[in-house]
C-alpha cells in the first residue's frame, strides 16, 4: 500500500516512517503546517494533488486532523490516525464518525467515552510503541563525556504547565466578573458578588485537592453530574477565553471544562507538590541502609534530583535551583533516561487508563520508572518486577528511598521492563494494531 505520511513534526515520524517501510509500506511524506483543523483548503488542495499524482491508498498521521479525514472521504481513501496526546480535541470535531477514519487511541477509556457516550464507532484503542533500536543507537552515538553530565539519582522530565494558558485561574479567579459570579450573585437575591466568588473559589481548590493523588474516583466529574459546579454560569467565561470549540464540534462543555480546565489544574498541582518534596528530602536523604548504599560511600549524601522542563520556574524557588531546562528529545532525553537511576512518570489526569509515551520511552532506554498507577500500566507491566508504580505522595517518596538503596533490584526491574517493551510494544506491533492486520 502507498501511504501519504502527513508531518507536523511530532517526535517519531521518523521512527514511524522506517517502520512503515520495513512493513512493506511505500511512504510518501506531506509537510505542512495545518493552519485550522477544518478548514484549512489551502492543505486541502495540496493534498488532494498529492494524493491523485502519487496513487495514495491512504493517509497516515500522529493524532487526528478533521481536514485530512475531510480530503480522505473526497478522495475515496483511508485515513489512519494514531492519537497520544490527552486530551485531543479534534476528536470532537463532526468528521470523526466518517467511514474513512481508522483512528487509534492509546486511552482506552477515552476510546470508550467517544463510542459509548458519542456513539462514535470510527476509534479503537491502539497502544503506543516504541522503537528500542532507535534509542540504542542513540545512546551508543553519546561519548562517554556527555553520558555522564546527565547521570544522576532521580529526574523528572516534563512541563509543569506554568506557562501555558492557565484557564482555571481565568474562570475560577475572584475578580473576574464574569457570567458564572453573576450567576452566583442571582442565587443569593443580590449577595455580595466577591463573597460569592471568593466561596467558589474555595470550593474549587477543595475539589482540586481531594482529586490529587486520588486514582481511584473521578471526584472532578461526579462534581459537574451532580451540579456542584455552576456549569451554566461558566458558559460565557468559557466562551470568552475560547475553550468552546465552535460549530465544527460537538463536544459537550461539561468534558471540555473536565478535561481543559479542572484536569489539567490537578496535573499542575500533582507535579508542583511531588517535585517539591523531592527537592526538598533530599537534604535529609540518607544512603547509609542495610545493604547496598545505592553504590557511594558516606551516610549524608544527598541524592542527586533534576528537573528537565522547557516551564518557567522562577515563582518555585525550590525547584528552580534544580531545573536543567529543556532536553532535546532524539538526542539528550534518552542520556537522560538512561543515566537516571530512577525515571518519574507523572501522568496528565486527563490520561484516564493509557500508558503514556514517556513510560514507553523510559524503558526503551533501559531506565527505570516510578509512575503513578494507571490500569494499562497495570495491565501490561508487573508491579516491583517491570516498574515500580505509587497511589499517593508518600508511597512515591517511599519507593523513592527504597529503590535507591537496592540498586541490584532496581537494575532487575529495569532490564525487565526494557525486555517487555521491546516484546510487546515494538512499533510492529503497534502499527499492526492501527492498521488491523493479524500479526
Amino acid at each position: 500500500m502507498k501511504l501519504i505520511l502527513y508531518s507536523w513534526d511530532a517526535n517519531n515520524e521518523q521512527i514511524l516512517a522506517d517502520n512503515l517501510i520495513k512493513l512493506g509500506f511505500d511512504v510518501v511524506w506531506f509537510r505542512k503546517v495545518c493552519r485550522h483543523y477544518t478548514r484549512d483548503m489551502e492543505l486541502a488542495m495540496e493534498m488532494i494533488q498529492t494524493v491523485h499524482r502519487e496513487g495514495a491508498e491512504a493517509v497516515v498521521s500522529f493524532n487526528y486532523f478533521p481536514i485530512i479525514s475531510m480530503i480522505c472521504q473526497t478522495c475515496g481513501i483511508m485515513y489512519y490516525a494514531w492519537v497520544y496526546d490527552c486530551p485531543h480535541f479534534t476528536l470532537y470535531a463532526k468528521q470523526i464518525g466518517s467511514p474513512c477514519n481508522q483512528i487509534g487511541i492509546f486511552d482506552r477509556e477515552m476510546a470508550r467515552r467517544l463510542e459509548d457516550d458519542y456513539g462514535i464507532h470510527t476509534v479503537y484503542h491502539a497502544p503506543l510503541a516504541v522503537d528500542c533500536a532507535y534509542f540504542e543507537r542513540a545512546l551508543a552515538r553519546a561519548s562517554r563525556k556527555e553520558r555522564e553530565k546527565y547521570r544522576c539519582d532521580v529526574s523528572f522530565v516534563g512541563s509543569l504547565y506554568t506557562d501555558e494558558h492557565n484557564y482555571y485561574d481565568l474562570l475560577f479567579s475572584g475578580d473576574r466578573g464574569n457570567g458564572n459570579v453573576q450567576a452566583a450573585d442571582r442565587n443569593r437575591q443580590g449577595g455580595d458578588a466577591e463573597s460569592a466568588a471568593v466561596a467558589e473559589r474555595g470550593s474549587m481548590e477543595a475539589l482540586i485537592g481531594q482529586q490529587c493523588f486520588a486514582y481511584e474516583k473521578d471526584y472532578l466529574r461526579q462534581a459537574v453530574s451532580s451540579e456542584q459546579i455552576n456549569l451554566a454560569g461558566l458558559q460565557k467565561s468559557m466562551e470568552e477565553q475560547g475553550l468552546m470549540l465552535g460549530e465544527d464540534y460537538f463536544a459537550r462543555s461539561e468534558d471540555i471544562l473536565v478535561a481543559a480546565v479542572l484536569e489539567k489544574k490537578v496535573t499542575v498541582e500533582e507535579r508542583r507538590r511531588l517535585l517539591t518534596e523531592l527537592a526538598e528530602q533530599q537534604k535529609n536523604y540518607d544512603t547509609d541502609v542495610t545493604t547496598e548504599n545505592c553504590g557511594k560511600e558516606g551516610a549524608d549524601r544527598k541524592y542527586d534530583f533534576r528537573l528537565y522542563t522547557g516551564s518557567d520556574t522562577g515563582a518555585l524557588p525550590k525547584l528552580h535551583a534544580h531545573n536543567c531546562g529543556r532536553v532535546d528529545y532524539h538526542t539528550q532525553m534518552p542520556l537522560v533516561f538512561a543515566g537516571s537511576r530512577i525515571n518519574l512518570n507523572i501522568s496528565l489526569r486527563s490520561i484516564h487508563s493509557g500508558i503514556p509515551l514517556r513510560v514507553l520511552d523510559i524503558m526503551a532506554c533501559g531506565g527505570f520508572v516510578l509512575s503513578n498507577r494507571q490500569p494499562e500500566i497495570a495491565e501490561y507491566f508487573g508491579e516491583g518486577v517491570e516498574i515500580a508504580t505509587f497511589a499517593s505522595m508518600e508511597e512515591c517518596m517511599d519507593k523513592v528511598h527504597y529503590y535507591l538503596a537496592h540498586e541490584e533490584e532496581r537494575r532487575r526491574i529495569a532490564e525487565a521492563g526494557q525486555r517487555k517493551v521491546q516484546a510487546a510494544f515494538s512499533y510492529e506491533s503497534g502499527l499492526m494494531r492501527l492498521f488491523k492486520m493479524q500479526e
